[in-house]
């Protein structure tokens, strides 16, 4: 009878443990996914690092094909795209002000 008693509740034990975690969640910790540590960059995962405007959506042809057109024909989207490149390019930077607190 105490054998029973025993298998009984390591049964119950062992039923109350399995239920804790529904079988599709897996076995692995919940948390953040493990990532791959040598994950490509998204820009550069065709080997090209050549900064393209959203709206030509990676086709370089486009680009090209613009970049033939005169500038009064060209679309306004690349012409400000060009623009932002060359701020990005040519950031600008003022000269500090000497610290009152720290220069006497």
């Amino acid at each position: 009878m105490a054998v029973y008693r025993i298998a009984l509740t390591l049964t119950v034990i062992i039923a109350m443990i399995n239920a804790q975690r529904p079988f599709y969640a897996g076995s692995g910790a919940i948390g953040y996914p493990q990532l791959d540590n040598n994950v490509v960059q998204l820009s550069n995962r065709f080997g090209e690092d050549e900064p393209l405007p959203v709206e030509a959506k990676g086709d370089r042809n486009l680009i090209n094909r613009l970049e033939s057109v005169p500038i009064d024909n060209r679309p306004f989207w690349y012409l400000n795209w060009q623009q932002y490149e060359a701020m990005r390019k040519r950031p600008q930077t003022w000269q500090q002000n000497p610290n009152s607190f720290i220069d006497k």
